[in-house]
């Protein structure tokens, strides 16, 4: 037999081989089962508060005993529960000790910054009433901010939860006569939400 003969065999074999090795593959039996639809989505912590961007006060050439109130509607648009707190991110000047700030949690029929016509208080009384040096040594951060909830008994905001907060900012009656000139400084109120 010549070796062309032999190859040609051995070619003719390994063909055969190969036909019966994949009609063993695709006559296997087999099955699956699927489970469509899977997603995942995030959901949403959204404060907001209706003051178009304005300061809640604003005292220019202030006297001892100078005073300003204004009111500010917070509400919760999330779709998750969360945990609202009140803190300032700012540094405050040298007249900070001798401005007396005071932050009371309520609800009003019809707010409408900066007024306060009809505002109820919390039957809790003020979240804040020192003076605003001490405000923001206390509570510079959301970590040891000042903690509310919407009403008396919940203990998260869930979307739709509003609270309107009066905030009264008040040049010392017993302001010392070194504070003159001096200023706070622009500094922020800030309620931040966080997911509960």
């Amino acid at each position: 037999m010549s070796i062309r003969t032999k190859i040609l065999r051995t070619l003719v074999v390994l063909g055969l081989l190969a036909c019966i090795a994949s009609a063993g593959v695709f006559s296997a039996f087999s099955s699956q089962t699927d489970n469509p639809g899977n997603a995942v989505t995030a959901g949403t912590v959204t404060l907001s508060d209706n003051d178009a961007g304005s300061a809640l006060y604003g005292l220019a050439d202030a006297k001892p005993g100078d005073s300003r109130t204004s009111c500010v509607e917070v509400t919760h648009a999330g779709s998750l529960d969360a945990s609202v707190r009140l803190y300032t991110p700012s540094s405050i000047g040298p007249l900070g000790p001798s401005v007396n700030l005071k932050i009371e949690p309520g609800s009003q029929a019809s707010p409408s910054f900066p007024g306060c016509s009809g505002f109820n208080a919390d039957s809790g009384g003020a979240l804040f009433e020192g003076t605003l040096a001490a405000f923001a040594s206390e509570h510079d951060s959301y970590a040891d901010g000042i903690a509310d909830n919407p009403g008396t008994v919940a203990t998260k905001w869930a979307n739709g939860d509003t609270v309107v907060y009066r905030v009264t900012a008040t040049l010392s009656a017993a302001a010392p006569n070194s504070a003159q000139g001096q200023s706070t400084g622009s500094h922020v109120l800030r309620w931040e939400a966080q997911s509960q």
